[in-house]
C-alpha cells in the first residue's frame, strides 16, 4: 500500500465510533466478537505473543491512566508502545512509542498484509476500522521491540478487539453505563462487559469503587487481584493554581506531596491507579523521582483542560451520566458561584437530558447546542429539547463546532464556557479555541 491511499482505504471500513458504515440510529443486531480481529492477528504473524500487553479497560478514564501507566514505564527504562482511542486530531495519535507517533510510511508497511488478507474475506469477515488500527498498532508495535504495548480497550471488554491480545495485566477504571446499543443500561451488565476483557490467570488491577461491581472480574479467575482504596489509592488531595497536590499510595510505596500538573480531581484516583498497575508491572515500587517526573509534566488534552480566549473555556470529553457528575463536582470545586455559557454536543444512543441534568444545568446557564461531524451525532433538536426540559435559562443552536465555540467566546469574558459532551466535539473545538487565544 502506497503512503497517500493508507486513509482512504482504512476510511472504506466500518467505523462504530463515528457511525460510518453503521446501520441508521445506530440499531446493533449483537454484540462485536473477536473473530475478524484473530484472523487479522494469525495474517501478521501472531504479533500480540511478541509484546506483553497491559490492557486498560473501564468506563471513563482510560485514555488519561493508559497515558499515566505509559509514561512512568517509560521513566522507569522500559520501552513502551502506547494505543489509545478515540483522537482528538490526527487518527495517528492513537498509536506511538515512547511518545513517539507511527508515521503513514509505518502504518501503510504494516497494513499490507491486512490489503492481500482482505481480498480473500467475505463480505462478514470484513474488519473494521478499529480492528485494523489494533492489529497494526499490535504488529507496528512487535515490529519495534517494544518491552511493553499498553492498549486501551475501545468498546467494552467482550468481543472487543483489545480482547485477543492477550493481557497479562488488566486494569479497570471504572464501570458506568455506556454503549447501551451493546450492552444494555444497568451498570452491572456493563461490568459484566467490561470484565469480558480479562484473560483468565491475568493480573488485575480493579479502581472501581463500588464493590458491587466486582464479582464478574473476580469470577474470570484472575491470578491477583489489586483492589482500590485497599492496595492502592489517594491519601490526600487538593487543588492548587496549575493542578493538584496529591499523596498517593501503592502496596509497596507511598508518595507524598506529588505535584500532578492536572486541574481535575479525577486525576490524582487516574495517577494512583496507574502507579499500582506500574508496580504490579515492573515487580518493584516505581522511583519516588520518575513519579515526580512524570506528574509534574503531565498534560491531558480535552480532558478538563482550562484555556484563556481572554476568557475562561474549560474543555472536558465528558460523554455520559457519570463523567458529567464528575465534571459536575470539578466545576463547583474550582469555579463555584461564577456564571457560565455550556456549548454541548453528544453522539450515540447516550440521553441528553440525563447528562444535562447530571451536569447541574439550571435556570442560570446559556446552553449552546452543537453538533460534531459524525453520522452519530445526537440529532440538534432533540439536544436542544433537552436543555430546556432541565430548565437551561437560554438555549440556542448551532450547528458548527466552530461556530458555536466563537459565540460562546464572544459574549462576555467574565462568564465561564463549559464545553462538553463527547471528545468528537473536543476535537472539533481545541483548534478553534487555540486559535482565539492567538
Amino acid at each position: 500500500m502506497r503512503r497517500a491511499g493508507v486513509w482512504q482505504w482504512l476510511d472504506g471500513h466500518v467505523d462504530h465510533e463515528r457511525g460510518v458504515g453503521v446501520a441508521a440510529g445506530g440499531v446493533v443486531s449483537q454484540a462485536p466478537t473477536t473473530v475478524v480481529i484473530e484472523r487479522l492477528l494469525r495474517t501478521l504473524g501472531r504479533p500480540e505473543q511478541r509484546v506483553p500487553v497491559i490492557l486498560v479497560a473501564g468506563t471513563n478514564g482510560k485514555s488519561t491512566t493508559a497515558r499515566i501507566l505509559a509514561a512512568v514505564l517509560a521513566g522507569s527504562g522500559l520501552r513502551v508502545g502506547l494505543y489509545t482511542s478515540p483522537h482528538l486530531h490526527r487518527p495517528q495519535e492513537r498509536i506511538t512509542i515512547d511518545g513517539v507517533t507511527i508515521t503513514d510510511d509505518e502504518l501503510a508497511a504494516v497494513l499490507d498484509p491486512l490489503v492481500a488478507d482482505e481480498r480473500t474475506a467475505s463480505e462478514l469477515g470484513r474488519p473494521s476500522w478499529f480492528e485494523l488500527m489494533t492489529a497494526a498498532a499490535v504488529g507496528w508495535f512487535a515490529d519495534q521491540r517494544v518491552d511493553v504495548a499498553v492498549v486501551e480497550t475501545g468498546l467494552g471488554g467482550s468481543g472487543d478487539a483489545t480482547a485477543a491480545l492477550g493481557a497479562g495485566l488488566v486494569v479497570v477504571t471504572s464501570v458506568g453505563v455506556d454503549h447501551v446499543e451493546y450492552f444494555g443500561d444497568r451498570r452491572w451488565d456493563n461490568a459484566v462487559a467490561e470484565a469480558g476483557a480479562v484473560p483468565e490467570g491475568a493480573t488485575v488491577v480493579l479502581a472501581e469503587a463500588d464493590p458491587a461491581m466486582h464479582p464478574p472480574f473476580l469470577g474470570r479467575r484472575p491470578s491477583r487481584v489489586v483492589t482500590v482504596d485497599r492496595d492502592f489509592g489517594v491519601a490526600a488531595d487538593a487543588p492548587v493554581a496549575d493542578g493538584r497536590t496529591v499523596s498517593l499510595f501503592t502496596p509497596g510505596a507511598t508518595y507524598d506531596d506529588v505535584f500532578l500538573r492536572l486541574l481535575a480531581p479525577w486525576q490524582a484516583a487516574n495517577a494512583a491507579t496507574a502507579l499500582a498497575a506500574a508496580e504490579v508491572w515492573l515487580a518493584r515500587p516505581v522511583a519516588d523521582q520518575v513519579v515526580r517526573a512524570v506528574c509534574g509534566a503531565l498534560r491531558a488534552s480535552g480532558r478538563f483542560e482550562l484555556v484563556h480566549t481572554p476568557g475562561p473555556v474549560l474543555m472536558d470529553g465528558a460523554h455520559n451520566e457519570e463523567a458529567a457528575t464528575a465534571l459536575a463536582r470539578a466545576l463547583r470545586e474550582r469555579f463555584d458561584g461564577v456564571s457560565r455559557t455550556v456549548v454541548v454536543g453528544m453522539t450515540g444512543t447516550r440521553a441528553p437530558e440525563a447528562f444535562l441534568s447530571a451536569l447541574g444545568v439550571g435556570a442560570g446557564d446559556w446552553v449552546i447546542c452543537t453538533s460534531p461531524r459524525t453520522p452519530r451525532a445526537v440529532p440538534l433538536a432533540r439536544l436542544a429539547a433537552a436543555a430546556r426540559a432541565v430548565g437551561a435559562g437560554s438555549v440556542a443552536v448551532e450547528a458548527d463546532v466552530g461556530d458555536a465555540v466563537r459565540r460562546a467566546a464572544a459574549a462576555n469574558d467574565s462568564t465561564l464556557t463549559v464545553v462538553t459532551g463527547s471528545l468528537y466535539v473536543i476535537g472539533e473545538a481545541l483548534p478553534v479555541v487555540r486559535a482565539l487565544v492567538t
